[in-house]
């Protein structure tokens, strides 16, 4: 039988059993004990803390040419030092809970060390570096890419990697300038920091530090047209328990070379599944790495039914945006989608392979290919454990499983108790998944001018409805893009059908009206990154004013609750009409 995902509901059919398958003016205090908080050192000597793992555990590229674009072989790292010329530091804004997170105080987030090292000036003695990785697009391998402008700069505590974003050019840098612009790194900040308030895996966001100079990029003038143009520059900090990718075991596979293949996937399951030693202290190194690659299916489908739960569309879903942790990686043509489309891509280089319904689709592409470089190091590491060509056949037919079986349960289980708590059921069978389904299709193919994703879902959990019918008439007249009036009658007409079908089961199901509300509002949040909302944040930030910067930050870090009235007014609104066509909002090249 096919398998039917979130996008089933357009015919989406998936046979992926065949496949086998990420403020210096409004710094609060950061929550730490007094004592806690003493016996930390201060910012200066912040870098004392760092664990460097990476670097002690794999290699290093010994090529005196740290800045020159080129081909790295034989190492898995490069020792870079950042680049970015930042004549006029600025804090734009911070994230106080990953600050805390990190160990650092409110004294030490408002110190001059810590403007200096995050615009691109650590301390001469801190270990920088850039990792090489290849990449493959829509299944086709394509080559090296590597940190091309992400430097390293030290693991805290050996728990989280600090890396800098747009700080200077790389071996990996292909030619291009390794800088970041101010736009662009606002976005990633406001989006990482939403994600990990929504509870979905992601890297996450520690500052950003405008440069004070200038940086040429292609983008959208006030005309709409593409053109090179000046914007500022800036340098921004994100924090990971690692940044390994995919396409970082991709590239030694397809070089043939095992020997870093092997000791980086050791230093993986040191790092992103140390547990799985813990589980099975006796296990050959073979059999931990069937272990892991099993949960890096199951972490990257449960990833995936998240980004389908809120919304979002990764946009530019290529191996190398894939994180071998399981979080949400490089936030470059991102969107979280506001008219409900499950073709929806904000990139149009990206098209219906990565678009919002294909998703799953597209990790099982990526988690396919990585399963070529577990396949090819297990065969390795088989034969060097003495084990017979039967033992190592058998070891890979379990990595086979962890995408065929592993993978796509693991999807289904997650997703289904998403689309569960969506519409408040009381659980979820073959009734369920056809009210589902016809929801789909009704919010793709027969809705005028189109809903509102989350607006929709949050206005069908509202308080106020006495009934389920009338919440789904209420949610209606909140997420429709046009009058109500102006659809269809035959339209109107399919959308009554389908809420008396929706209230009968609501009514079946007898959930208590407390519980089912807490239930959906949970799992519908009443507050997403709309493009908007981002645009008017950098545009500001553009002109010296990071106020709507850390306004948006701040109603992102509860994005379930109601907040207050003047919010909900601003920010829980359908996309506005200036917004809806502009380019770099509606779409991005």
């Amino acid at each position: 039988m096919p398998l039917v995902f979130f996008a089933g509901g357009l015919g989406f059919q998936l046979h992926l059993r065949a496949l086998a398958r990420q403020q210096q003016h409004t710094l609060k205090a950061v929550s730490m004990a007094t004592t806690t908080a003493a016996a930390e050192p201060a910012f200066p000597d912040w870098p004392s803390k760092f664990d460097n793992s990476l670097t002690r555990a794999l290699r290093a590229d010994d090529t005196k040419a740290p800045h020159v674009s080129r081909q790295v072989t034989g190492a898995h790292f490069t020792r870079v030092r950042p680049t970015v010329p930042a004549p006029a530091p600025e804090l734009v804004v911070l994230s106080e809970d990953a600050a805390a997170e990190l160990g650092m105080s409110a004294a030490d987030c408002a110190s001059e060390a810590f403007l200096a090292m995050f615009s691109g000036s650590p301390p001469a003695s801190t270990e920088c570096w850039a990792t090489v990785y290849g990449a493959s697009f829509v299944g086709q391998y394509g080559g090296q890419r590597g940190d091309g402008r992400a430097i390293s700069i030290g693991q805290v505590g050996g728990r989280h990697e600090v890396q800098l974003k747009g700080a200077g050019v790389t071996p990996f840098s292909r030619q291009f300038d390794g800088r970041a612009v101010l736009r662009s790194c606002v976005r990633e900040f406001l989006a990482s920091e939403a994600m990990a308030a929504l509870g979905v895996p992601t890297t996450r966001a520690l500052c950003v530090v405008a440069t004070g100079d200038r940086v040429f990029r292609r983008w959208y003038d006030q005309g709409g047209m593409e053109r090179a143009m000046e914007e500022p520059g800036a340098v921004g900090t994100r924090v990971a328990p690692s940044f390994l990718r995919f396409g970082q075991m991709e590239i030694f596979s397809q070089r043939g070379e095992l020997p870093l293949l092997k000791e980086l996937a050791e230093h993986a399951l040191e790092r992103d599944y140390a547990h799985l030693r813990v589980q099975q202290p006796d296990a050959p190194l073979s059999a931990l790495l069937v272990a892991m690659y099993a949960e890096i299916c199951e972490r990257q489908a449960t990833l995936v039914a998240e980004w389908l739960r809120v919304g979002y569309c990764q946009g530019n879903m290529n191996s190398d945006n894939s994180a071998l942790g399981g979080v949400t990686l490089d936030y470059g043509p991102f969107a979280f989608m506001e008219k409900f489309n499950p073709t929806y891509n904000p990139w149009s280089g990206g098209g219906r392979p990565y678009c919002f319904g294909m998703q799953p689709q597209a990790a099982a592409t990526n988690l396919a290919g990585l399963a070529q470089a577990f396949t090819q190091l297990i065969e390795s590491v088989g034969k060097a454990e003495g084990l017979s060509g039967a033992a190592r056949q058998e070891a890979i037919e379990g990595v086979q499983r962890g995408l065929s079986e592993g993978f796509v349960d693991t999807f289904h289980a997650r997703n289904d108790e998403h689309c569960r708590r969506k519409l408040g059921l009381g659980a979820w069978d073959d009734g369920a998944q056809e009210l589902w389904n016809e929801l789909y299709k009704l919010m793709s193919t027969r809705c005028g001018v189109g809903l509102d994703f989350t607006l929709f879902f949050r206005a069908l959990s509202a308080e106020g409805a006495p009934s389920a019918a009338e919440a789904v008439d209420g949610a209606l007249g909140r997420a429709a893009l046009q009058e109500l009036g102006e659809w269809p009658s035959a339209h109107r007409a399919e959308w009554d059908a389908w809420k008396a079908t929706y209230a009968a089961r609501v009514a079946a199901d007898a959930l208590p009206a407390a519980e089912r509300r807490a239930s959906m509002e949970r799992a519908n949040p009443q507050y997403v990154l709309r493009n908007w909302m981002a645009a008017e944040a950098y545009e500001a930030a553009e002109r010296g004013d990071y106020s709507i910067v850390r306004e948006v930050h701040e109603v992102l870090r509860r994005p379930y609750d109601a907040q207050d009235a003047a919010t909900a007014d601003k920010y829980a609104q359908p996309t506005p009409q200036w917004a809806r066509d502009r380019p770099g909002l509606a779409y991005m090249t």
